[in-house]
């Protein structure tokens, strides 16, 4: 752990200094700082719940290429509405039962995963199973809230993904790298039990957040499962137990790194007297982004830290209806994303080592 934590803060040094001011990174940088900008203007003139979700939104959705964008800001769009429409219609009916409640967050979790790894439209998917942790969780205390919070949350993301992609029409070029295809769902109890194995864990995950928050009283708990969901939707999975537990303590570490760079620029932005006023408020967040946005494309592979630290800014910096007065609501998320991890870890503690994938001589005999 000491030689990983080393290594990666390594190469934020390296990234930070090889920061470019011409060429492809530089020209993706400008293009999230201002659809960054953009989509937090917008936000605020129609007076949204959450701002930062669209500002957030935004900054995810900006690829490197223009159709690269479409196609993530497409199913982050299409999984958002359909997880924030099934979760406003079962959660007022089921949030009343701890039991019903905790089977709809296990499935939440457990399909969010499956599908992110398995299906062609994994990205949709995965915002799909978040967007209903996060409006089953939002209920929990008010179950009336469930409209409010799904109808709002699906117009906050909606708006900063629709705000990246028209930025990215006009700035990003018109040609991406091909993804290599996923493995699809078959063989869930063949050479991809794996995958259903680490889903399940996911799940597990999620299902605990309501039970470890009404007895830890942790903040954010709709952060906590969030958080799950982003850490355990690794790229692809092995099947080798030990290399796939080093991808998802690799995701952990650098959410963490991430989380502390994005607090603490936001942080020391807060102290200086010019981020009370709007306009000087707005520049250092787009610059703190385009900060961001320059590590996740760097080239020693640590897109998770410059992604993480550009939430985690967004998260310092807005707050509610314009520049942010104080650290604590920063802190209360930021204790939630740190809170999941150790969730994850403790979850993982109790199960033990994930199943390996079967071998396909195997998977023909059974």
């Amino acid at each position: 752990m000491r030689q990983a934590l080393a290594e990666l803060v390594n190469a934020i040094c390296g990234e930070l200094a090889e920061l470019s001011l011409s060429g492809p990174r530089m020209r993706l940088a400008n293009i999230a700082a201002l659809a960054v900008g953009l989509a937090l203007v917008l936000a605020l003139i129609l007076r949204l719940n959450n701002p930062w979700w669209a500002a957030i939104s935004a900054f995810l959705c900006v690829q490197a290429s223009h159709p690269q964008s479409w196609q993530k800001g497409g199913m982050r769009i299409m999984g958002t509405l359909v997880g924030a429409a099934l979760s406003f219609v079962l959660a007022p009916w089921l949030v009343y039962d701890p039991l019903a409640t905790v089977l709809l967050l296990f499935a939440a979790g457990t399909l969010a995963i499956l599908g992110a790894l398995l299906s062609p439209h994994g990205y949709a998917w995965l915002l799909g199973g978040i967007t209903a942790m996060m409006v089953t969780l939002g209920s929990l205390d008010d179950p009336t809230l469930a409209l409010s919070i799904a109808f709002y949350r699906a117009v906050e993301i909606v708006l900063g993904t629709a705000t990246a992609l028209l930025v990215t029409r006009l700035l990003a070029p018109a040609e991406g790298a091909v993804v290599a295809p996923p493995p699809g769902w078959h063989s869930l109890l063949g050479r991809n039990w794996h995958v259903l194995s680490h889903a399940m864990r996911t799940g597990m995950a999620v299902a605990a957040v309501p039970l470890v928050w009404r007895q830890l009283e942790l903040p954010n708990l709709s952060q906590m499962a969030i958080s799950i969901g982003a850490v355990m939707a690794v790229p692809t999975l092995t099947g080798v137990s030990e290399t796939d537990q080093s991808a998802i303590a690799q995701r952990m570490l650098q959410r963490i790194a991430g989380c502390i760079l994005g607090g603490c620029f936001g942080a020391i932005a807060l102290f200086l007297p010019i981020s009370q006023s709007f306009v000087p408020w707005l520049l250092l967040l787009m610059a703190g982004t385009w900060l961001a946005m320059q590590i996740q494309n760097g080239r020693y592979g640590i897109a998770g830290v410059g992604s993480q630290a550009g939430i985690a800014l967004i998260l310092t910096l807005v707050q509610d209806t314009g520049p942010a007065d104080s650290l604590l609501p920063a802190i209360n998320r930021i204790a939630g994303m740190m809170g999941a991890i150790g969730l994850l870890v403790l979850i993982n503690l109790l199960l033990g080592p994930p199943i390996s994938a079967r071998p396909a001589s195997e998977e023909k005999q059974g």
